[in-house]
């Protein structure tokens, strides 16, 4: 197994393993009004465009369906992204690998008919690897800031589809690509 794999193989465990105690630790006294609301649990792929890269992530959410106050759960995800390659060769870089980890608070509003409004701030720790076309490739701590907004559907209360769309702005100390705006789409289930 070569690193990349291997780095690959431990974000995925961490998201597993982060995603089963938040969701065992994540249990709100409740008021009388929220008793009979249902409690929302959702895994989906985010896939995400940008001028110069396209990436992929996975996120575990969960929220209080319907409720009339604003909510923010704890979301994680897990995510890679694809720089540009001619982009790159501008930089005189050869090849640039990302893997982070994201944290952060996503908050939603319900607009009614199964639609609500997201805004989102996060924080995703990771590694970069930066392969230069004239010197030998160096791996770095990477940190990106994230700010999101968009909507969600979930048209199915117990288990179903989710589908949703969103804009994203970010900015990081990587030495290949350290702002950018995007949009993306998310689709998964909820259960």
């Amino acid at each position: 197994m070569n690193l990349s794999k291997s780095i690959d193989f431990s974000y995925i465990a961490l998201f597993l393993l982060l995603s089963q105690f938040l969701s065992a630790q994540n249990k709100p006294e409740l008021d009388a009004s929220e008793l009979d609301l249902q409690q929302l649990y959702m895994i989906s792929y985010q896939h995400t465009f940008s001028k110069y890269y396209n990436g992929w992530s996975v996120h575990y959410r969960e929220f209080k369906k319907e409720s009339d106050k604003f909510q923010i759960p704890i979301t994680l995800s897990f995510g890679k992204t694809n720089i540009d390659q001619s982009f790159l060769e501008r930089k005189n870089i050869k090849n640039v690998a990302n893997y982070s980890l994201g944290m952060g608070f996503d908050g939603y509003e319900y607009l009614g008919n199964d639609f609500y409004i997201n805004l989102g701030v996060g924080v995703s720790p990771g590694l970069e690897t930066v392969e230069r076309i004239t010197v030998e490739k160096s791996t770095k701590f990477l940190i990106e800031g994230s700010m999101n907004t968009g909507f969600l559907y979930v048209p199915f209360p117990d288990f179903g589809l989710v589908i949703g769309g969103k804009i994203i702005g970010k900015l990081s100390n990587s030495r290949a690509l350290n702002r950018s705006l995007g949009f993306a789409i998310e689709a998964g289930i909820n259960f």
